[in-house]
């Protein structure tokens, strides 16, 4: 009896030395988690708009003389748009060289009268009325430079009074205001759209052009609510092209897009080549404060009902750990919680330790 079980046994042993190493178990494989630093990253689309965008438009009716771009160009501060008639600048110019005149005459005869109060020739109540058409004149010319200069202002055109009446006396009223009826950029930017063409006849508020300011953008990123206090902190990059640029975020409260169900963050953007134009999505990339974090290979995290863990090597023995961990980079994981550095945890096996009933080996942490 005892030959034959002998027999069995040993019969056992070669057949268990010729099973393919497939079939017996390996062991798990072990490395340390290593202390190190994190900066959790996420990325959003966002909408870009104009830092500054205007329609231009004349305060009058007027008559295109001469277009100087098209949609598309870019152009400078005071660069020239257009040119027009305006009957109603000629007018208001006309208004006021009358007005200027006005106040030379009275002036003149002001200072006869003065001449002849010292030479007892006119009393003085006469030299008062000399004195009252003066301010009267003075306040008419100055009424007539008001309404030439909102004129000037909403063409976007410096208002210099003395230096416009210099031109004024030496040109005459139809040459300054020739010189006058030229549509300026306010602002540097691109031209984005045309609304009239050569020749027409345009009432007075009519649009002219679209002008943007394409230097710097409005950046809204749509985040969902759990990620508004991530997005809060850390920092914002867009990339045009190889370049990454930084996004000064603008204060005040995020706005609920009902569209969408996002909240809309907003940021200013330096524009490179004005790349962006009003309209157009962009991927926005954030990057959180950096953390203390240990970090473990990928393998070492495996997951169960719901919730990531680790199988910490304690001698001979496994135990699982819960950890709360961020985004894999470069075959790494960031352990935020729940391993200390040093702790060995299995990379190979982990799977197979976390789901095979083996109770003796294994006690879970909750």
């Amino acid at each position: 009896m005892s030959s034959l079980l002998g027999k069995v046994g040993m019969q056992l042993v070669v057949f268990c030395t010729l099973l393919p190493t497939s079939a017996v178990a390996a062991m798990p494989v072990t490395a340390t988690a290593v202390a190190g630093r994190w900066q959790e990253s996420a990325t959003a689309f966002a909408r870009a708009s104009a830092y500054r965008q205007a329609h231009l438009s004349l305060p009058f009716a007027a008559r295109i003389i001469a277009l100087k771009v098209e949609p598309g160009a870019r152009v400078g501060a005071g660069e020239e748009l257009a040119r027009f008639d305006a009957p109603l600048l000629r007018q208001h110019l006309a208004v006021w060289e009358q007005a200027l005149r006005a106040v030379d005459l009275a002036q003149k005869r002001l200072q006869v009268l003065r001449e002849s109060v010292h030479q007892h020739t006119i009393t003085r109540s006469q030299l008062l009325t000399g004195e009252q058409v003066v301010a009267q004149a003075t306040g008419g010319a100055r009424m007539a430079w008001e309404i030439l200069a909102t004129d000037l202002d909403r063409l976007h055109l410096r208002a210099n009074e003395n230096g416009l009446r210099h031109r004024l006396r030496k040109a005459g009223v139809v040459t300054v205001a020739r010189q006058l009826g030229r549509l300026r950029a306010p602002f540097s930017g691109v031209v984005t759209g045309r609304r009239t063409t050569l020749g027409e006849q345009l009432a007075a508020g009519a649009s002219v052009f679209e002008l943007q300011a394409l230097a710097r953008m409005y950046l809204e990123v749509g985040v969902p609510e759990a990620a508004l206090p991530f997005w809060r902190q850390g920092a914002s990059y867009w990339r045009p092209g190889t370049k990454k640029m930084r996004l000064r975020p603008l204060g005040g409260v995020p706005l609920y897009d009902a569209n969408t169900g996002l909240w809309l963050l907003r940021f200013v953007a330096d524009n490179p080549g004005g790349l962006l134009r009003a309209g157009a999505w962009v991927e926005v990339e954030h990057r959180g404060a950096p953390e203390d974090v240990l970090w473990v290979p990928a393998a070492a995290v495996v997951a169960r009902n719901g919730r990531t863990w680790c199988m910490v090597a304690e001698g001979a023995h496994f135990k699982a750990i819960e950890v709360r961990v961020g985004t894999t980079a470069a075959g790494r994981i960031p352990v935020l919680s729940g391993l200390q550095a040093g702790d060995r945890v299995v990379t190979r096996g982990a799977y197979e330790l976390l789901y095979r009933d083996l109770k003796a080996l294994i006690k879970f942490v909750d």
